[in-house]
């Protein structure tokens, strides 16, 4: 092993330590568990409690403020909202607000929150976001700091190159970095490749994390920002922003190539271990249903692990992996015989036991799609969107909602 790999190994174990005690001081007091067995709510209504009339999707789970997650939505969520677009909302709070007061005249998406939430993450084509109007409408990665009001660009340059366009952030636990995916503007005012950048919220720098010669894209951040993961050429990395070393996740057994495509890296805390899907068939041992599904890899270790479906040939994607690293979010599909629209399912995975997330309030199935897990810090808490209207008591709006699930915690906890 290198002494680049075995600092960046000790590092991790030095992350577990200061995330678990960095995350019981920053977390709010939680209420005793209810034994009775998981309860589901709608995330995404107004501030009078009702459903919208209007989808709502993109919902992000915050660490520490585990019932609560951004989503975006044309609400209206409050009477203040009136500019007919999309906005990102932290609970029923506008995130995405236009300066100085009021919504943002263009549409925005894409919420992510650190643990506390103080610092929140957005996407934005409106140009009164912050005091100083943008010159265009191009989609800007902002922040929020939510405890005192105050925005920052975080994808205003590189290198005194202004970006083209940026998307998809992404906030570190510890509420100092954001990576995010971004362009750069060409000489000819057309945008270059996409890639993978961290910014440092506390001074404004920004640094590129992927490879400048490949495009790179949809980031996950460890809760100190030192490891960044990403997809870039049909495989997943992780960047040691400490070492500058980088290591590819999606590997054979053998440690050779794939035979097939990985993305949507979802990184620990620690950056320890990393969750992605792939269509590769040789990432690790019994992978015989011809199709996508979701491994979780040690980096440490250099072990894989396949996360099988709920049948021989379900296939399982959209993985999202708790910030401690011990539970795993993933939606899975039969195909074929017997097929059953895609859910929601939440996995221990030191014990393979796992739950039906996207549940109906009789405990089956959903009977619509449900998508795009988020998961908390200990996977107590998922959320994830659905159109189905059997979720929780009085859904007829007929569009997709944002919904949070609690799972019951401790003895005697039922997760029925």
């Amino acid at each position: 092993m290198s002494e680049a790999s075995t600092a960046s190994k000790a590092a991790r174990t030095v992350a577990v330590l200061t995330a678990a005690l960095t995350a019981a001081a920053v977390a709010p007091a939680h209420a005793d568990p209810d034994p009775a067995g998981p309860t589901t709510v709608r995330a995404s209504v107004d501030r009078s409690g009702a459903q919208l009339h209007v989808p709502s999707y993109g919902q992000d789970l915050s660490a520490g403020f585990a019932a609560r997650a951004t989503f975006t939505t044309a609400g209206p969520v409050w009477e203040g909202d009136t500019n007919g677009l999309t906005d990102v909302y932290f609970g029923d709070s506008v995130i995405s607000s236009g300066h100085p007061r009021g919504t943002g005249n263009g549409p925005s998406r894409g919420g992510a929150p650190c643990a506390s939430g103080r610092m929140t993450a957005f996407v934005s084509e409106a140009t009164n976001i912050t005091s100083t109007p943008a010159p265009d409408d191009r989609p800007t990665v902002y922040v929020r700091n939510r405890a005192v009001g105050k925005v920052s660009r975080a994808s205003q340059s590189f290198e005194g190159t202004p970006f083209a366009w940026a998307a998809r952030p992404k906030v570190s636990d510890d509420c100092m970095w954001v990576s995010f995916t971004a362009a750069l503007e060409g000489p000819d005012g057309t945008a270059g490749q996409p890639r993978v950048y961290r910014y440092r919220i506390y001074d404004g720098t920004v640094r590129l994390v992927s490879e400048p010669s490949a495009r790179a894209d949809r980031s996950s951040i460890s809760y100190d920002g030192r490891y960044v993961a990403y997809e870039s050429r049909g495989n997943v990395y992780v960047r040691d922003l400490d070492t500058g070393t980088l290591e590819k996740a999606s590997v054979a057994r053998d440690g050779g190539p794939a035979d097939g495509r990985s993305s949507g890296a979802s990184l620990s805390g620690d950056g320890r271990h990393v969750a992605f899907d792939s269509t590769a068939s040789d990432l690790a041992a019994g992978d015989r249903n011809g199709g996508v599904n979701v491994f979780v890899r040690d980096l440490d270790a250099g072990t894989t692990r396949l996360v099988r479906g709920e049948s021989q040939r379900a296939t399982t994607y959209e993985a999202a992996l708790a910030t401690d690293g011990t539970h795993l979010a993933y939606v899975s599909a039969a195909r074929g015989e017997g097929a059953r629209v895609p859910a929601v399912f939440l996995r221990e995975l030191a014990t393979g036991k796992t739950q039906l997330i996207s549940a109906d309030v009789g405990g089956g199935r959903n009977d619509r799609p449900a998508r795009r897990p988020s998961v908390n810090d200990d996977g107590s808490v998922v959320a994830f969107d659905s159109a189905s209207a059997d979720l929780v008591a009085g859904d007829t709006n007929g569009v997709r909602d944002v919904f949070v699930r609690t799972l019951p915690t401790g003895p005697g906890a039922s997760t029925r």
